[in-house]
């Protein structure tokens, strides 16, 4: 009995002590709202759709061969800041692998050993790596052109934000650039980590999201601290906050056909 009213005890100071926590979180300061835009115009285009449904059908097939004769001859594999403050194009990010090696081993091992040759490691296993990666991409949705590279379009759809206002709300409200996301759809937000807790705000598909990661030891396990415009913090157990630095693969036009032209990954 004893022992159950010390657990009892316990737990109620526990529950106490979190929302204590939030009760005295702070307030940050205020931010400029912002939202990402997607440029889908190439999503028409009857050549690019043609290669995306080539190279899907090449991933699917786990045909390294096929998926090689759709590769452009400068292909790049990139290796991007997940800071979605610094830019992800050739020529602004790490390119990993030799120049002189064929595309498609480029960016095979590109997925699978950072560039370098891995001789412990099966070329099986190493496509293995290259097509569940590539199918990933393929699957998480949209095709929109990369903000940092003119003529190039990325599956996932890559957002275009205004960095100098990310920059802002990410400082204002306490958290690193990484830890900002992107609505991709309508997300209601909460005055607590709690389904019956009052809606005190909204996300819209495109708004950008600080999400403040030092209150996560204090709220229930699978909901977000989000940083308000005003100062504020709402709360969603929600899914739909995408991250604005994805992985993706790219395709341009190289001698006016429509190529794989690069891959994105992130970390570097």
């Amino acid at each position: 009995m004893i022992a159950a009213r010390r657990a009892a005890t316990l737990a109620f100071g526990a529950a106490f002590a979190a929302a204590s926590a939030l009760a005295q979180t702070p307030a940050g300061k205020s931010y400029k709202a912002l939202t990402a835009s997607y440029d889908r115009s190439a999503e028409n285009d009857a050549d690019l759709a043609a290669l995306v449904k080539q190279t899907r059908a090449a991933v699917e097939a786990k045909d390294a061969q096929a998926l090689a004769d759709l590769i452009s001859a400068k292909f790049v594999a990139l290796d991007c800041a997940a800071n979605p403050l610094k830019p992800c194009a050739p020529g602004k990010a790490k390119a990993v692998g030799a120049k002189n090696a064929r595309p498609i081993d480029r960016l095979r091992l590109a997925f699978c050993c950072e560039g370098k040759p891995s001789p412990d490691m099966p070329v099986e296993s190493q496509n293995e790596t290259m097509f569940a990666i590539l199918a990933a991409n393929l699957a998480a949705g949209g095709l929109s052109a990369n903000p940092d590279a003119k003529g190039e379009y990325c599956s996932p759809a890559l957002p275009r934000i205004d960095r100098k206002r990310a920059a802002a709300a990410a400082k204002a409200s306490g958290v690193e650039p990484e830890n900002l996301r992107v609505a991709s759809a309508v997300i209601p937000l909460r005055a607590k980590p709690a389904a019956e807790s009052e809606a005190i705000s909204r996300l819209d598909a495109g708004d950008i999201a600080p999400v403040v990661t030092d209150l996560t030891s204090n709220i229930p396990s699978g909901w977000n601290a989000i940083a308000l415009p005003d100062g504020g913090i709402g709360f969603t157990d929600a899914l739909g906050l995408d991250e604005l630095t994805p992985g993706a693969i790219c395709f341009g036009k190289d001698k006016g056909r429509w190529k794989i032209v690069a891959t994105i990954q992130r970390g570097g």
